[in-house]
């Protein structure tokens, strides 16, 4: 460790940024393998908030699919993977309201929607999602021009992100759903969740013909949109007060901010995933201490040499927690790009979209500069508790 006699006022800062810097690189192996540990604690931070954000993005991604400014759902309505409807006569009556401009339901079959892999010829479930094609029910514009091709009787289009076990589906693919055969016209981005496997949109006709003991009048969503310049809240006030009991209606937000906290709080995924992050977090912690300890005792007698000769607990203190921010800002960038590989294989691999945001990966940088603190401070100790007499 390099050993400082004096440090000048103007070169203070300068000698307080690199000394650190050597204390880290001074054994490179050590430190290699160092950076590797570190960066394998913050990837399993990254793998748990991906699982995280992955559950709550995918059971959400229906809804956010769909382009509406108040969604009508039943008063019995747990969460969107249920199967609660209600009568279409409610969201009719919105049709008089000044404010709404239109309204559009959207109905869903997963019971006996049995979907053929065109090449093993085996069956599986899958989600059916059903409208009237010709509305812009979709966020995506291209998603409402192409779903114009539905208007054709037994057509379907095919979620690519859905998982593997339906086969390869590309346009024109004659497969058979519900024992009926379909064409699928064309392929749509959305992606399985921890329900279904994958899904298909049809128009309600197709619906009806596929499902002949399927109800046009039993709704499961009911899309309102509204014209520009009126309050979403006022106006969901008002057709609350105008619709019966039995369903009610909430934003598009509020809809998806309810579906995360039912998958967080009545189910044991989401603890399960959180869980994983504050392991991971105690991990890195205990990596760094150990790593910091090391350092520490490796170097006792230089350390003792600088408290000698006048350098306080502050400086030690800096000197410490410089290191373990280093190493933490060292090991976070290999661990961002392992991550963003293991995300595209997991998403490739489940169907389940992981997505690396920039917003993710700030709460994971922070969490890492928390764990290096932690880590600095409880190693740190050490130093301030030494007694250059007991070393000389």
């Amino acid at each position: 460790m390099t050993v400082i006699n004096k440090i000048p006022p103007a070169a203070k800062w300068l000698e307080w940024t690199l000394l650190p810097w050597r204390n880290l690189f001074h054994d490179k192996r050590r430190t290699s393998i160092s950076i590797a540990a570190v960066a394998f604690a913050i990837a399993i931070m990254f793998m748990e908030l991906g699982f995280l954000n992955g559950l709550y993005d995918s059971q959400t991604g229906a809804a956010a699919f769909l382009r509406a400014d108040l969604i009508m759902v039943s008063r019995a309505w747990h969460a969107l993977t249920s199967r609660e409807t209600f009568p279409r006569s409610r969201l009719e009556q919105l049709r008089g309201v000044q404010a709404v401009k239109a309204v559009y339901p959207i109905y869903i079959e997963d019971k006996f929607s049995l979907f053929r892999n065109s090449i093993t010829g085996t069956r599986n479930n899958i989600r059916v999602i059903a409208f009237a094609p010709g509305n812009d029910i979709f966020q995506d514009d291209k998603m409402n021009v192409l779903s114009r091709a539905l208007r054709q009787p037994l057509t379907v289009l095919f979620d690519w992100r859905s998982r593997r076990l339906f086969g390869p589906i590309g346009a024109e693919t004659r497969t058979e759903l519900a024992d009926r055969a379909v064409t699928v016209v064309g392929t749509f981005d959305l992606g399985a969740d921890y329900r279904y496997d994958g899904n298909v949109l049809v128009s309600a006709d197709t619906l009806f013909q596929l499902f002949p003991n399927q109800n046009r009048d039993a709704v499961f969503l009911g899309l309102i949109q509204l014209h520009p310049g009126y309050s979403m809240t006022e106006t969901m006030h008002q057709v609350n007060n105008r619709v019966g009991s039995d369903v009610q209606v909430v934003t598009k937000d509020e809809l998806i901010a309810r579906e995360k906290a039912i998958w967080q709080k009545t189910t044991a995924a989401g603890y399960i995933f959180e869980m994983g992050v504050a392991v991971g977090f105690i991990i890195g912690v205990f990596i760094i201490y150990q790593i910091l300890y090391i350092e520490i005792s490796d170097h006792l007698p230089q350390l003792a040499t600088l408290k000698a000769i006048g350098n306080g607990n502050g400086y030690l203190m800096w000197l410490v927690l410089a290191q373990a921010a280093l190493l933490t800002l060292l090991a976070f960038i290999p661990a961002v790009a392992i991550t963003s590989v293991l995300y595209a294989i997991l998403t490739a691999t489940t169907g389940v979209v992981t997505r690396l945001t920039v917003f993710r990966v700030g709460v994971v940088l922070i969490l890492t500069s928390s764990m290096c603190i932690a880590a600095g401070l409880l190693a740190v100790r050490r130093v301030i508790m030494l007694d250059p007499a007991e070393l000389f």
